[in-house]
C-alpha cells in the first residue's frame, strides 16, 4: 500500500504484529487494519489516564484536540504531538498509543488534529498547528514545562514552530523547553514528490517549508531521532539540520536507530516494544535533563 494512503500507519502496524492483509479485497483489508490499530490503542487505556477530548480551536472539524492528564493533574510538564501522514491523512484518536508511553513517563500530553491536503495547502496546515499550540498554552499552567514530539510531517511542523520565529510570539516559545523530532524531513527541496509542489505552493513560499532555513542559535533544543534504514524520510534530513544549528551556535543532537525504518520509529510508542525500547529511554532522559519541573 502506498504511504500516501490514509491507512498507511494502521497497515504498518498490522505487519508488526504479523497479521497478514495484502491478499484480500480492499474492503477486507481496511477492516482487518482498523482492527490492528484498534488493538494497540486498546492496550493504551490507562486507568490512571483522564482524557478531555475535542477540545476546540478553531471553528472547523478538525481544529480540535485532545489533552490527557496523569491522574487528572495539568500541573505537570507537557508535551504537544504533532502526528504525521504526508500532510494529508491522520487523526488524533490513531495515537492514544503515543500518549499513554508518554503519560508513563510522567508527562501530560495534547494531540491536536490539523487540516490536510489536498482540501487545504501547507499555509492553512501551518496556521491549524500555530493555533492549536496557542490553544494548548492556555491549557497547560504557565509554571510548567511544554516540549513539542512530532513524527514524520509533524515533525516538519514541530520543528518550524521552535525554529521561526514568526510563527509563535516570544513568551511562547520561551515556554517550549525543547523539541524532539521522529524521522523528520527538515531539508527536502527540490520535492521529490509530484503533489508537494501544489501543497507547498506558491513558489515563492516553498522555502517557508524547510526548518533548515530557519536556523538560529537562541531556538529551543532539538533531539533529532532517525531510523537506519527509513526509506520514506532520508535520514540525512536529521543530520542536516543537526549540522546547520551547530554552525549558528545553536543546542542540536542526533541519534540513529538501526533496523528501523519510517513507521517503526513510532511504533516504539506501542506497549508491545516500549519496554525495551532504547529509543524510548532516550526520550525519557531527553526531558529530563530539559525539564525543570517534573513531579
Amino acid at each position: 500500500m502506498k504511504t500516501t494512503d490514509p491507512n498507511y500507519l494502521i497497515v504498518e502496524v498490522l505487519k508488526s504484529l504479523n497479521i497478514k492483509a495484502t491478499k484480500i479485497k480492499e474492503w477486507y483489508q481496511d477492516l482487518y487494519s482498523s482492527l490492528g490499530l484498534k488493538f494497540i490503542n486498546r492496550l493504551a487505556k490507562s486507568s490512571a489516564c483522564c482524557l478531555t477530548a475535542e477540545i476546540a480551536y478553531g471553528e472547523q472539524d478538525r481544529q480540535k484536540l485532545d489533552y490527557y492528564t496523569l491522574d487528572g493533574n495539568v500541573n505537570r510538564p507537557t508535551i504537544l504531538f504533532f502526528y504525521g501522514g504526508n500532510w494529508r491523512n491522520g487523526n488524533r484518536s490513531n495515537y492514544r498509543f503515543v500518549a499513554d508511553t508518554l503519560l508513563s513517563l510522567g508527562y501530560n500530553v495534547i494531540i491536536p488534529d490539523y487540516r490536510l491536503y489536498p482540501l487545504v495547502r501547507f499555509s492553512e496546515i501551518q496556521a491549524d498547528v500555530i493555533a492549536a499550540t496557542n490553544r494548548a498554552l492556555t491549557e497547560v499552567p504557565e509554571d510548567q514545562n511544554l516540549f513539542i514530539i512530532g513524527h514524520s510531517a509533524g515533525a516538519q511542523l514541530g520543528a518550524l514552530l521552535c525554529l521561526d520565529k514568526s510563527l509563535l510570539d516570544e513568551a511562547s516559545v520561551k515556554r517550549i523547553k525543547g523539541f524532539i523530532g521522529l524521522a523528520g524531513p527538515y531539508d527536502f527541496y527540490p520535492f521529490s514528490e509530484l503533489d508537494h509542489w501544489d501543497l507547498f505552493g506558491p513558489e515563492s513560499q516553498y522555502p517557508q517549508s524547510q526548518a533548515v532555513n530557519y536556523v538560529r542559535p537562541d531556538s529551543p533544543p532539538l533531539y533529532l531521532l532517525h531510523g537506519e534504514t527509513d526509506a520514506r524520510v532520508r535520514r540525512g534530513n536529521s543530520k542536516s539540520l543537526m549540522q546547520k544549528v551547530h554552525a549558528v551556535g545553536g543546542d542540536a543532537r542526533r541519534e540513529v536507530y538501526e533496523k528501523t525504518g519510517h513507521v517503526d520509529i513510532i511504533l516504539n510508542f506501542t506497549r508491545l516494544h516500549r519496554k525495551k525500547s532504547l529509543l524510548i529511554k532516550n526520550i525519557k532522559t531527553f526531558l529530563s535533563a530539559h525539564c525543570s519541573n517534573t513531579q
